[in-house]
């Protein structure tokens, strides 16, 4: 007895790309995200510092309209910020960045000055209800109405399985060209889950400051927006990549209309 297969040589060709695609594709979603500090915000901190021994190269790029979104540029336009941030130990990192503004006035544009971050954690992740960080920022700038800023900021957050919740609560003095401190707090919550593993993750944040110019009344600043972010790893010296994307519009008469925001960062 004689059994013969017929095979559609059309139809093994589609199910074997499909198959290679499927597992592509699920392999990607699987991946386990880049390790130190892979951003699923574009504003928000999580409690993570760079592992010991780690640089992360970092690009920050954010567009706003008149000069008040956190980290984005004196004017309307565009500041493209470079960060290198190095894990001195498991629990303490420290980051250089160089920013450069691309504006709509002429005297705003070039390189904007640097600024230089620390933070370290408190304890050990899951120690506590949430896992809390201290940083401490200083920026020296060129452009804009401030000269010298310190800021000292708290990060509390928590990773429950696919979830994350983030919060930052920040106190900031800045040394304005006319020579005069002025104090602002900053604050920022942000909530995002993982798709389909931990490759993907989306989230929502709202984030703002409050600040009392000389002689002005207490102006508050609210922003708020998804935002998307990606990840992959390699397995040679360049492991990990990852990239985020944030968006949205302000919630009060003194903020921007809209900002956008694209975070870039490359692990080694």
């Amino acid at each position: 007895m004689r059994i013969t297969f017929k095979i559609n040589r059309s139809r093994a060709r589609h199910a074997l790309w499909a198959a290679s695609v499927g597992a592509a594709l699920s392999a990607t979603l699987a991946a386990a995200p880049a390790r130190a500090d892979r951003r699923a915000y574009a504003t928000t901190y999580e409690a993570v510092t760079a592992p010991k021994g780690e640089l992360d190269v970092e690009m920050w790029s954010t567009y706003a309209r008149d000069g008040e979104v956190l980290d984005g540029p004196s004017s309307k336009g565009l500041r493209n910020m470079l960060e290198l941030e190095y894990g001195l130990t498991d629990r303490w990192d420290m980051a250089l960045y160089n920013l450069l503004d691309t504006t709509s006035a002429s005297e705003d544009t070039g390189y904007a000055g640097a600024k230089l971050e620390t933070r370290y954690r408190l304890l050990p992740a899951g120690s506590w209800l949430l896992d809390p960080i201290i940083y401490f920022e200083l920026q020296l700038l060129r452009h804009g109405d401030a000269r010298e800023k310190l800021e000292s900021k708290l990060i509390l957050a928590r990773d429950q399985g696919p979830w994350n919740v983030a919060f930052n609560l920040a106190a900031e003095v800045e040394h304005l060209v006319k020579s005069d401190w002025i104090p602002e707090t900053e604050y920022a919550l942000g909530v995002s889950r993982e798709l389909g593993g931990p490759a993907v993750k989306l989230g929502l944040e709202i984030f703002g400051k409050a600040e009392k110019p000389p002689g002005k009344d207490v102006q508050f600043f609210a922003w708020t927006g998804p935002a998307l972010s990606w990840a992959t790893r390699f397995d040679a010296a360049m492991h990990g990549l990852w990239a985020t994307v944030g968006a949205g519009r302000g919630l009060t008469s003194s903020s921007e209309t809209w900002y956008g925001r694209l975070v870039v960062g490359l692990q080694f």
